[in-house]
């Protein structure tokens, strides 16, 4: 009842509500109010039963200005009325009105405001007048209630006088009876003054009472306890009578919820004889499957309602063509064939592909060019060339273009001045010229042998000195040309008969004067000692000079003197150099004479050289000559000396020896590369040979022409892993000393161009040339460039040219090593360093799906990075989006895209971001929920119907599942076109309160449901009665009643009446439909 209540008063205010704005405000206030001082009134029932009951009525009557112009209000008769008025009657034009009966305890108390500022025009006060008149009546309406209690004051004993006794007047809870003097209690109280709590019918002995309502005992409900309730909930397919449930056909056990058929269909379908007729979309025999779509098109097969593809099919109903292995995320599926991103190919998107086919000079591996030899850069297109050009020079189209003082294919060798002028060839930098040239770079023509030192070379042709002629001045030269009277031979004139003289120019004598004088225009001018016409007589010369004796004109010379006059000491014969040092030569000769010293001189053969002198016993046939500078050629000449007179020499030219080099050694030794070392010399001295010979090959030797003052070279383009044998020679005047030699072996170089790729955030791909020299294996080592001692070291064998890191930790920098062995010999390392790639985020899935939005939650990334970043778009093609989100602080991150489509199904990306770099994608499909039904309302509503209207749902959808409850607990299920935005409920029941709800369902899916609730009218509860005979500029005037309390035992009727004014008919049909 009190539901009841309150809903009524609900209606009423809004009744109000709407009569607000017709221009006419009626307020009606009943109250209990005590006529006492106003300080102790309280809107309360009085507690005496002499107390009147009290109406106020107040009445503000707004009337438009153009309305009315004066009002003179008149009591209508058949009624005292006791007129107050007040300082503000003038002003404000009030009207107090009291109507006092003296019959009934009921007091009417009118108060009317009329506007001073509304009056100007008198021509509608006739109708003003009229709708206060009907007012009255409607107030006599009301005294009806003075019929029930009509003798109250020989009943009670009471005068409407306006005294209060001191009994409480029924304590709020009931109505004074005057007829039995007494309160009659409502429901739930009892009492004298109605101040005690009544259980109904006393709770039927099947529960206690409290406070007036009855707690029941267990099995037992309703307001007096007396329904007997069911121990099980009986369902939708039984009642409950007398504690039981009386299950309807085809539902047995205790709560009515199992069926003859299978799992009692699951509570999804009907049990119709023994069989499921299953409710969509499920099926089989106990209605435990779910349907699928399409029937999965017979390209599958239906598990639960979801379709597991047959090979090469995919999607919800397998009608989608799929691609091989999903294209590897490489690519796009288009109709089961895969279009690939750049840098991909083949069916399944899995090979990568290599900048324009590596041009046809390499092979791609791994999406990258493994050039042939000979070429280089990303696509192969780069010719290289050999050795990098030995470093030595730049590489332009394939061929090596030297640095200043290099030359050759790899510019590994040593250029020569001028090119040798085309007139040589270049060994290790220094011309070795053609026949017919000389000079440093080739340009100086040379002589025949040289001018034999007796001329000079002038552009190829000898210039002999005097004496001597001839191509390379072999010939000896005859004075005068004999004076054309002899011929030369050999230097010497050999005259014509008659001639003589070096050079002819003289006639001969006898016998040529027997060699013994000289012939002076044909007259012999005897020597010493001959004479005669031919000088063919001999006298001893100087007589033997007392040294000999003379014998037919020759001197028999005494011991150890000769000579033709035995003036000549005898000189020494067969000198023989017997040992030549840098520094010193041994001597030996022969005398068969004896003699008193032998007098030893030696002198440089070069021009300006100091002669020197040695004095040895003429008993000695050898001797040692000391401290010669090394390298120097002497003229040796020893002298036998008697009587202080020196015979003829016996003389020799030595070549001294040049010192062989000291100290020599190796200062470091490289793969191609070796540096020597010796000690410098303090003679004086030309420069040094360096030759470096390969022990294996014979032919193959390197020749260095040093200067003076080097003491270290270092060989270049030696091969790795090489032994060479090393010479180094002191050179002087073209002379060679004696050779310094070691051997020193390369060191074996490590593996060439290492290069690390297809690194990512766990792996890598090292890869490198193989050594040049033969080696035993490969060693590479690999750390985390922040913790060296987690150093791996892997052997591999010499063929191997790369090797799968694993294992890695991401987005951290590596170092990585190789070097190579042979027995104990290890190379140098190549080192090489790389950073892996940023690890994708673990564990990508969807926690939350709405109609608009989709949350997704990760695993963090190993990598410590600064924020990811979300790509997601429509699979079925539109716009894409993308999001930054930073790092959760903790093991996971969480993130929510809005702003989605409906019931589509979206492909999403996360990827970790930091700085530049960016992982590879975790990548997943969701589908957004479907939306539900928009702006779902009560359009228009009936004593037994309803019409609702929604808006559409942006997703796609097949059909809309309509729900409404009765307030008691009766359930309808409507369906209802996807195309339909309105309907109605029919047979519904009056007055009834009813919940509704409405979903969007696609397949299996349904979106959340839109729910309102709404009342149907109930006639029983609401009239309204209009008053056809007044009119106020083409409106309606009326008022409407609302019965509040309706019950058997009461004898009165509680009624709120609202008088209204509406100034067209269209608002009045608009307020009846609100109501």
């Amino acid at each position: 009842m009190r539901t009841k209540e309150f809903l009524l008063s609900c209606i009423t205010m809004a009744l109000l509500l709407h009569l607000s704005l017709a221009g006419l405000i009626n307020v009606i206030r009943h109250k209990r109010d005590a006529l006492m001082p106003k300080k102790t009134q309280e809107n309360l029932t009085l507690p005496h039963p002499d107390q009147p009951v009290v109406f106020n009525h107040v009445y503000n009557i707004n009337v438009p200005d153009t309305s009315l112009c004066s009002v003179d209000l008149d009591s209508p008769g058949g009624t005292k009325l006791k007129t107050e008025s007040s300082a503000m009657d003038t002003a404000n034009r009030e009207h107090m009105e009291h109507t006092l009966d003296a019959e009934n305890q009921i007091v009417f108390t009118h108060r009317i405001n009329i506007p001073k500022q509304a009056c100007r025009c008198d021509n509608q006060q006739p109708d003003l007048k009229h709708i206060l008149n009907r007012l009255e009546m409607l107030e006599s309406e009301l005294s009806a209630l003075r019929e029930q209690c009509n003798g109250g004051a020989a009943c009670c004993g009471a005068q409407v006088t306006g005294e209060v006794s001191t009994r409480p007047y029924c304590n709020g809870r009931g109505n004074w009876s005057s007829e039995t003097c007494s309160c009659s209690c409502e429901p739930g109280w009892k009492g004298p003054n109605c101040t005690e709590p009544e259980c109904s019918n006393d709770c039927q002995d099947q529960g206690r009472c409290v406070e007036g309502r009855c707690e029941c005992f267990e099995g037992f409900v309703g307001d007096d306890c007396s329904i007997e309730v069911c121990l099980v909930d009986c369902g939708d397919y039984g009642q409950c009578v007398e504690g039981s449930c009386l299950c309807e056909d085809g539902f047995i056990g205790e709560d009515c919820s199992q069926t003859n058929c299978p799992n009692n269909c699951l509570g999804r379908g009907q049990c119709v004889e023994d069989e499921c007729i299953c409710d969509e979309p499920w099926t089989g025999f106990d209605c435990s499957e779910l349907i699928c779509p399409n029937d999965c098109y017979d390209r599958g097969r239906c598990v639960n309602g979801t379709c597991y593809c047959e090979e090469g099919f995919t999607g919800e109903d397998c009608g989608e063509l799929s691609c091989p292995d999903g294209c590897n995320n490489q690519g796009m599926c288009v109709k089961g064939h895969c279009v690939c991103h750049s840098g991909y190919s083949g069916v399944d998107c899995s090979k990568l592909m290599c900048p324009k086919s590596c041009n046809e000079r390499g092979h791609c591996f791994n999406g990258k060019c493994i050039c042939d030899p000979g070429f280089g850069g990303e696509d192969c297109s780069i010719l290289l060339c050999l050795d990098n050009c030995s470093n030595r020079g730049q590489c332009i189209n394939g061929e090596c273009v030297c640095d200043i003082g290099y030359q050759g294919e790899d510019c590994s060798e040593l250029s020569c001045l001028n090119n040798c002028q085309d007139q040589g060839r270049c060994v290790s930098g220094q011309c070795i010229c053609d026949k017919g040239f000389t000079g440093e770079d080739c340009s100086t023509k040379t002589c025949p042998r040289d001018c034999l030192g007796r001329g000079e070379c002038l552009d190829g042709k000898c210039v002999c000195f005097v004496g001597f002629t001839g191509k390379d001045c072999a010939e000896l030269t005859c004075p005068n040309d004999c004076l054309d009277q002899g011929h030369c031979v050999n230097g010497q004139c050999v005259c014509h008969k008659g001639f003589t003289g070096e050079d002819c120019s003289e006639k001969t004598c006898p016998n040529n004067c027997l060699d013994r004088g000289h012939c002076i225009d044909g007259s012999c001018m005897c020597y010493e000692g001959f004479t005669g016409l031919d000088c063919s007589v001999i006298p001893c010369p100087g007589d033997c000079h007392n040294q000999g004796r003379c014998e037919n004109g020759v001197c028999d010379c005494d011991e150890g003197f000769v000579g033709e006059d035995c003036s000549e000491v005898s000189p020494p014969k067969d000198l023989t150099i017997l040992e030549v040092t840098p520094e010193t030569v041994d001597l030996s000769w022969q005398n068969e004479m004896r003699v008193t010293d032998y007098l030893i001189t030696y002198a440089p053969t070069a021009p300006g050289g100091l002669e020197l002198e040695l004095l040895v016993p003429g008993n000695q046939k050898e001797a040692t000559v000391r401290e010669l500078e090394p390298g120097v050629e002497y003229l040796i000449s020893v002298f036998a000396v008697l009587n202080n007179k020196r015979s003829v020499p016996v003389s020799a030219k030595v070549a001294m020896h040049l010192p062989e080099a000291e100290g020599l050694k190796f200062k470091s030794v490289r793969e191609t590369s070796v540096e020597v070392q010796w000690d410098p010399l303090d003679i004086p001295f030309d420069g040094w040979n360096l030759i470096f010979r390969n022990t294996k090959e014979e032919d193959d030797e390197i020749f260095n022409s040093l200067g003076r003052p080097e003491t270290t070279f270092e060989q270049s383009g030696l091969g790795p892993g090489q032994e060479y044998e090393v010479k180094l020679e002191v050179v002087k005047n073209k002379k060679r000393g004696p050779p310094a030699a070691k051997n020193v072996i390369t060191r074996i170089d490590a593996p060439s161009q290492v290069d690390v790729r297809d690194v990512t955030e766990t792996t890598a791909l090292v890869t490198w040339f193989q050594p040049v020299a033969t080696v035993d294996g490969l060693s590479i080592s690999f750390w985390p460039s922040l913790n060296p001692a987690n150093r791996n070291v892997i052997e591999l064998s010499s063929s191997d040219t790369q090797y799968h890191l694993g294992g890695l930790t991401p987005d951290a920098q590596y170092e990585v090593s190789l070097t190579a062995k042979r027995g104990g010999q290890t190379s140098l390392p190549v080192n090489n360093s790389f950073i892996t790639d940023l690890d994708a985020p673990r564990d990508l899935q969807t926690m939350e799906l709405t109609d608009e939005s989709i949350t997704l939650e990760w695993k963090n990334s190993r990598a410590h990075v600064d924020q990811y970043r979300i790509k997601y778009g429509p699979l079925s093609g539109g716009e894409h989006g993308e999001l930054l989100i930073p790092r959760g602080p903790k093991d996971s991150t969480q993130a929510k895209i809005t702003g989605l489509r409906p019931g589509t199904e979206y492909g999403m990306g996360v990827t970790a971001i930091k700085d530049e770099r960016e992982s590879i994608p975790a990548t997943t499909n969701a589908v957004t929920a479907l939306d539900s039904p928009k702006d779902l309302t009560v359009a228009e509503v009936t004593e037994t119907s309803m019409t609702l209207e929604w808006k559409r749902p942006l997703a796609k959808l097949d059909t809309y599942k309509l729900v409404y409850v009765a307030a008691d607990g009766h359930r309808v299920e409507d369906l209802i076109p996807a195309s339909s935005e309105t309907h109605t409920l029919r047979g519904l029941t009056p007055g009834m309160l009813y919940t509704i709800s409405m979903t969007a369902e696609r397949g299996h899916r349904a979106s959340r449901p839109a729910t309102i609730s709404s009342n149907i009218l109930n006639t029983d509860l609401l009239f309204i009665k209009m008053l056809p005979d007044v009119k106020l500029h083409g409106g309606l005037a009326g008022y409407s009643c609302i019965p509040t309390v309706k019950s058997e035992r009461q004898t009165t009727l509680k009624v709120i009446c609202v008088h209204f004014y509406v100034p067209t008919m269209n608002c009045l049909e608009a307020m009846t439909r609100t109501f």
